[in-house]
């Protein structure tokens, strides 16, 4: 069980580097500030922002940013300490949520994203995430006043946060670097993507497909997972989309979760597992319709299969089942990792964990099929030497015979006589008991059909009778020597070498 452990933290180390974080790091970027936040109604009227003095405005975060269903005046504030990029850059204003906008920074009209509406049809869908290009004279040092009037009226799910940021960085920074800032993150999903496509075929070509098969699902849902989240990193799409994309996180992350757990119960139970698969599935589906928040929908219905495997096998470690503490091990880290990182398991450490754990089936795969190769050739050591055993019992019991043409003669002889047998040109050199010898005018290749099974090729111009063995030695180049009972040495070649002292026992 140490080996398993430490062959456990060696695959998590390799891991870690090939599973990137969904989301790249912006830098020089600045946020608005989600403390200071004034809201007010809008028309289709307004001409240009409002006083936002109205007792129908009011103040407050963030978070309280909701034009879904309705059409709002929001006003924001971002701070700069430099009114350019780092390096000189010119910047740009970002706006993302799940709305149509039109911004205005310090007074100014500066763009939209779609065109926001009073209601569905006066409403054209914006961008999920935009980026506005103001003239460079309207930023300033210190507080950015940023307003934009906003509505949400297609979809079909309201989100609990809609909104997401307004921000003020270099221009460009969201679509610099393309694939080359989702590189590692792409290497990820490659992995995934040949994980599901070998352990399908070995599902198809296996022995224990269900397993295989089981695997190649794990590894393709962790695919389709990671290809939703860099959707939006990769796609600029309007805002409708965003609701599919949620929904297929969701989904995905559930479908993860209790396909782990799938793999989990049915390696350690005969019966039952589907009827507890189906038990699961009923609480990620109750859990996905009504708790508030996708984030918190995707990593429920990831953690409640995982959850009840991690506490199972717990139970099954305390029995001192077979391999249960590994499994545990592994479900622990999951759900530790789930408790502890929350907002970004989902962007980041899933899919961390993911690449460890497909690594390590990849090890465990070699490891099985290493132990099954050694399994298979101790088995045909055995049948061999079974074989052998039954030969010489029946050599013992009923001498076989043979007839040897030499010379115009025909002799028969009793194979229990012969010692070994030499190719000779077109003869064959049959050595006998008591240093005898005869000619016989056949291929050592037509000997060796007509011979019992207590006979072995040892070398293209040798055949053995194993009974008459007294010693093999190994050279160093892989070759080997036979010494027999009339005192008489023979070749082994390297290519039979392993068979003969399987043959030997």
């Amino acid at each position: 069980m140490s080996q398993s452990l430490f062959r456990f933290l060696i695959l998590l180390l390799l891991a870690l580097p090939i599973a990137a974080p969904v989301k790249a790091q912006i830098p020089d970027f600045t946020l608005f500030d989600p403390s200071d936040i004034t809201i007010c109604p809008a028309t289709m009227a307004d001409q240009a922002p409002p006083d936002f003095s109205s007792d129908l405005c009011r103040n407050g975060v963030a978070g309280d940013i909701d034009p879904q269903g309705t059409l709002i005046w929001v006003k924001s504030n971002v701070p700069l300490t430099a009114a350019q990029g780092p390096n000189g850059e010119p910047l740009s204003l970002y706006i993302s949520g799940k709305m149509s906008s039109e911004v205005y920074l310090n007074g100014a009209f500066v763009g939209r994203t779609g065109v926001p509406g009073a209601d569905a049809a006066s409403e054209t869908p914006g961008k999920m995430d935009a980026e506005l290009f103001p003239p460079q004279d309207l930023f300033r040092v210190g507080d950015n006043e940023v307003i934009f009037r906003a509505s949400s009226h297609h979809g079909f799910l309201k989100l609990y946060r809609p909104f997401h940021i307004v921000g003020i960085g270099p221009a460009g920074i969201e679509a610099s670097g393309g694939v080359l800032r989702f590189g590692p993150t792409l290497v990820t999903l490659g992995l995934f993507l040949v994980g599901g496509l070998y352990f399908g075929i070995m599902a198809v070509i296996g022995t224990a497909r269900t397993r295989f098969m089981t695997f190649s699902v794990i590894c393709l849902f962790a695919g389709a997972q990671l290809v939703s989240e860099l959707l939006r990193g990769l796609i600029p799409y309007p805002y409708p989309v965003h609701d599919l994309r949620l929904i297929a996180i969701a989904i995905f992350s559930s479908a993860f979760g209790l396909s782990v757990a799938f793999h989990v119960f049915r390696t350690f139970m005969e019966t039952r597992v589907l009827h507890i698969i189906a038990g699961l599935a009923f609480l990620c589906i109750t859990a996905l319709i009504t708790l508030q928040g996708f984030d918190f929908k995707s990593l429920a219905g990831m953690t409640l299969p995982l959850l009840a495997s991690l506490i199972t096998t717990g139970y099954w470690t305390y029995q001192r089942r077979p391999r249960a503490f590994f499994y545990f091990i592994i479900l622990l880290v999951f759900v530790a990792a789930i408790v502890i990182f929350q907002s970004l398991f989902l962007d980041t450490v899933f899919f961390h964990l993911v690449a460890f754990f497909l690594l390590l089936l990849f090890i465990e795969q070699a490891l099985t099929l290493a132990e099954e190769a050694r399994e298979r050739r101790s088995e045909e050591a055995r049948a061999n030497r079974l074989e052998l055993a039954l030969a010489e019992a029946e050599e013992r019991s009923e001498t076989s015979y043979i007839n040897i043409k030499s010379s115009g003669k025909i002799e028969r002889i009793a194979t229990s006589q012969i010692v070994h047998c030499q190719g000779a040109g077109g003869y064959l050199e049959i050595m006998l008991m008591g240093n005898r010898t005869v000619l016989h005018s056949a291929t050592l290749n037509d000997l060796e059909e007509s011979l019992p099974q207590t006979f072995l090729r040892v070398h293209r111009s040798h055949l053995i009778n194993v009974m008459c063995v007294n010693s093999l030695s190994r050279d160093p180049s892989g070759t080997g020597t036979l010494t027999l009972v009339d005192g008489s040495t023979v070749p082994v070649s390297r290519r039979v070498m392993p068979k003969v002292r399987q043959a030997l026992g």
